[in-house]
């Protein structure tokens, strides 16, 4: 049996967990659909997700090239999350040298989970890291602002399909991306939290 990878996680949930007392247990398990039990019996185990083959063009991403919990927090400010926990997904990919790029460069991914939306956030080689710097609240805000892949409203089957949009992407570029995060990217929890006044 083939036991998928696992992968860096990183939490901005404080350390301290609330114990689940037998009578909670009790409370929980009875807001269960009548039937639950019965129906996964019935069907089975859920078919497990096949797993991702290895990509070289992506990589763990370095902590300091994923945004900082501050950035995040601001980005989450900007676009009015943050009454309930948010989940993130960074990856990062590298692209060969080309004309545009004699020295090749590399791209963090941010998979916004939660939001549905991909961000792109551009590692330079040599230069200094984008994503953690001295204004996590300026770039939190920014990077709400930018361009973004919605995931409910951008996506088409194919490549064909993508044509000559500037905004469109497809189904294959979005999996290839999520398969790589699932695999081997970092994923970060944001709990709800109350953003501070302006």
């Amino acid at each position: 049996m083939h036991l998928p990878r696992l992968r860096p996680v990183l939490s901005l949930c404080p350390t301290a967990r609330p114990r689940l007392h037998a009578w909670g247990l009790a409370a929980l398990l009875a807001t269960l659909a009548p039937g639950a039990w019965a129906d996964a019996g019935r069907q089975g185990t859920a078919p497990q997700p096949q797993p991702v083959a290895a990509d070289p063009a992506f990589s763990t991403p370095a902590t300091e090239h994923i945004a900082s919990p501050a950035m995040l927090r601001a980005f989450l400010t900007e676009l009015r999350q943050t009454r309930r926990p948010q989940s993130f997904c960074f990856v990062q990919q590298a692209f060969p040298p080309s004309k545009a790029d004699p020295e090749g460069f590399a791209l963090v991914w941010m998979v916004w989970t939660t939001g549905s939306h991909i961000y792109r956030l551009r590692v330079p080689p040599g230069a200094p890291n984008p994503a953690q710097d001295d204004d996590p609240a300026e770039r939190g805000a920014a990077l709400a602002n930018g361009k973004s892949v919605n995931l409910r409203t951008d996506v088409v089957p194919t490549d064909e399909a993508v044509g000559s949009s500037t905004f469109l992407v497809s189904r294959p570029w979005v999996e290839r991306i999520q398969g790589q995060c699932r695999r081997i990217g970092t994923a970060v929890r944001v709990p709800a939290f109350r953003p501070p006044p302006p």
